[in-house]
């Protein structure tokens, strides 16, 4: 498990992010700090679904990252789809075709194209 506490005002970004943008992709640096993935497709690492009211408050979207960013450590991704807000762990995939198989093979909903800021539904 990984026990490095993240930034809170990274977290506020986040949280921001999925409500104005409807959406984020990061990867976890070792000092705690987010860097936003920008290029590739966003693909869940995991067939479970990890989603929560998106009517949630800060401080439980705070919890619920730091939760998963315990167990996976390396990348995550968020986004409200109706009325729900999914929280995935994510691998970043280069190839669409790859990640468009994964994710139909971990039953999720869609991928991201980070590259043009687009949903692939599946």
């Amino acid at each position: 498990m990984n026990e490095t506490a993240l930034v809170t005002s990274d977290l506020i970004d986040l949280y921001d992010a999925v409500f104005t943008h409807g959406g984020f992709t990061v990867r976890f640096n070792a000092d705690g700090t987010l860097t936003p993935a920008a290029s590739g497709f966003a693909v869940s690492a995991t067939d479970e679904q990890w989603s929560v009211p998106s009517a949630l408050s800060f401080a439980d979207f705070a919890a619920a990252i730091a939760r998963l960013h315990a167990l996976y450590p390396t990348a995550m991704g968020g986004w409200v789809d109706d009325q729900r807000l999914y929280l995935d762990p994510v691998e970043i995939i280069d190839d669409r075709a790859k990640a468009e198989f994964l994710g139909r093979l971990r039953n999720q909903i869609a991928i991201y194209d980070l590259s043009a800021s687009e949903e692939i539904r599946l």
